[in-house]
């Protein structure tokens, strides 16, 4: 008992204990807003149990690569410092999550234009991966896109990527400060941002545009049947038609629109590696 009680007390052990406790906080730090964020990682209604043995079983893989970069001795023992890294941490999670999830907002934004134009809106279901109910496009396509991400290893690439972050941008550094060179990095991040945001939105409006078109063909074709013969009422007779063309349209321009998906996540997870060093990190 008497050995055990003066192993615990060795100062080296006692050290060695807070470096590692310490480091795999600030792991979880970043991995936490990925896993709560990102639609693949099984999205908000996925229960808190499975996302943090998630967060547990990627931070035990990601750990020993850090640790053995000496990430632990080079810790802070200011608490003070240790909740600017934690809360650095957060930031920095959030961000790569943000990013990662774009190509999927763009999805979900081709899918409600698709619907709201085809008069679709109101028949909606409960999505898996959040906890809302959205239209049935948004929901089908949204669905597939997961599956054709899974299907062609994009989260083996996101993974790699991630682990990558925590090499160019290490748990133990700092950002820089807010001004000079530190306040033109924050800004160039923040305007990649704000740029990706806008050309997601569009790429979900260009995905939608075809059966927006053709939505508008049909509406064109109905006010001339409602022209020449008014008896007829076209309200009616056009909700099951724009239902079906939109239908038709969005399968046979399936292929083209996963493309364009596909496209566009991996341009999203390759800039997981600017992010970083971006950030402050190295290159």
């Amino acid at each position: 008992m008497s050995e055990l009680s003066g192993f615990l007390q060795n100062t080296a052990l006692q050290t060695m204990a807070f470096e590692a406790v310490a480091l795999a906080a600030l792991i979880a730090a970043r991995l936490i807003p990925i896993v709560q964020m990102v639609p693949y990682f099984g999205g908000k209604a996925t229960p808190q149990t499975v996302k943090l043995a998630l967060t547990i079983t990627l931070g035990a893989l990601i750990f020993p690569t850090v640790w053995m970069q000496g990430a632990g001795a080079e810790l802070p023992e200011s608490s003070a410092l240790l909740t600017v890294l934690l809360l650095k941490e957060v930031l920095v999670g959030f961000t790569l999550a943000f990013v990662a999830s774009l190509s999927f907002e763009a999805i979900k934004v081709a899918g409600q234009l698709i619907d709201n134009n085809a008069g679709l809106t109101q028949a909606t279901s409960l999505v898996p991966q959040l906890p809302e109910r959205v239209s049935p496009s948004t929901n089908f396509l949204l669905q597939l896109s997961i599956v054709t991400f899974f299907t062609l290893g994009g989260h083996r690439v996101f993974l790699w990527g991630l682990a990558k972050s925590f090499e160019r941008l290490p748990p133990q550094a700092l950002l820089p400060a807010p001004v000079g060179e530190g306040a033109a990095m924050f800004a160039e991040t923040a305007d990649l941002i704000l740029r990706l945001s806008v050309e997601a939105i569009a790429l979900g409006v260009l995905m939608a545009f075809p059966v927006i078109a053709a939505i508008l063909l049909v509406n064109v074709f109905l006010a001339l049947v409602n022209k020449s013969a008014p008896q007829i009422n076209v309200f009616f007779l056009g909700m099951p038609l724009k239902a079906a063309i939109a239908v038709a349209v969005m399968l046979l321009g399936l292929d083209v629109l996963l493309d364009l998906f596909m496209d566009r996540a991996l341009d999203d997870i390759a800039l997981l590696h600017a992010l970083p060093t971006m950030m402050g990190g190295d290159p």
